[in-house]
């Protein structure tokens, strides 16, 4: 019986991994597109005042 919680703690243990990977690969993501969208808004900006 060891054996079998052992199996699904390593399984778990490891789909728990996967998904920190997901969640910091979606969130520099999502900061980078936020990083590009303030640089046009910059670039926008400057280009009305110019």
């Amino acid at each position: 019986m060891t054996y079998q919680l052992d199996i699904a703690r390593a399984t778990l243990d490891e789909r728990l991994r996967e998904a920190e990977k997901h969640r910091i690969v979606h969130a520099i993501r999502l900061k980078d597109r936020a990083e590009r969208t303030i640089r046009r808004a910059h670039q926008a900006l400057t280009d009305l005042t110019a």
